[in-house]
C-alpha cells in the first residue's frame, strides 16, 4: 500500500514539474525535432522527480518531497520564463531582420518584444512566487514535520 501511495505521489509531482519546467523546455527547442534539448529538460525532470519522490521512506515523506521539488521549480519558472522571452525576441528580431524591414519597423519591432518579455516574466513571476512558495511551505511541513517525542524531566527538591 505504501508503494501505491509513493507511486501516486511520484506521477502527481512529476506532471506538475512538467508543468513548472515547460517554459525552460520550450526556450531550448530546435528544428532538429525529436533530439532536441528540450526533451532531455523534460526527460531530466520527469525522471528526477519520479526518482527523488519514490524513495522517500513513507508516504507523507513522499508528498513532502514532491512538493518541494516543485515548489522549487515553481520558484524558478520567472527565470525560465524570461529566458523563453529572450529566446522568442532574439528569434523576432532576427526575422524581422531578415524580411528587409526597414529601421522603424525593426524599432517597433524590438520595443514590442521588449515589453511582450516584460509582461511574460512579471506574470511568471506573479504566479510562481506565490505557487512556489506556498508548495515550499507544504513540502517543508510533510517533510520535516511529524510526531515528536518529548520527555520532561523534573527533579523535586
Amino acid at each position: 500500500m505504501r508503494f501505491i501511495g509513493k507511486l501516486l505521489a511520484a506521477i502527481i509531482f512529476s506532471v506538475i514539474s512538467l508543468i513548472a519546467a515547460s517554459p525552460l523546455a520550450a526556450a531550448f527547442v530546435t528544428d532538429n525535432g525529436a533530439s532536441s534539448p528540450s526533451n532531455f529538460v523534460f526527460l531530466a525532470v520527469f525522471v528526477g522527480v519520479i526518482v527523488i519522490v519514490l524513495f522517500a521512506p513513507t508516504v507523507r515523506r513522499a508528498f513532502g518531497r514532491g512538493f518541494l521539488l516543485s515548489g522549487v521549480l515553481f520558484l524558478l519558472l520567472p527565470l525560465s520564463t524570461m529566458l523563453l522571452s529572450g529566446t522568442v525576441a532574439s528569434e523576432m528580431m532576427t526575422a524581422s531582420a531578415a524580411s528587409g524591414a526597414s529601421e522603424g519597423d525593426q524599432a517597433a519591432t524590438a520595443l514590442g518584444a521588449t515589453l511582450g518579455a516584460g509582461l511574460m516574466t512579471g506574470l511568471a513571476a506573479f504566479v510562481g512566487l506565490i505557487l512556489g512558495a506556498v508548495f515550499v511551505i507544504l513540502g517543508l511541513v510533510l517533510a520535516l514535520g511529524g510526531r515528536r517525542e518529548v520527555i520532561v524531566v523534573q527533579t523535586r527538591g
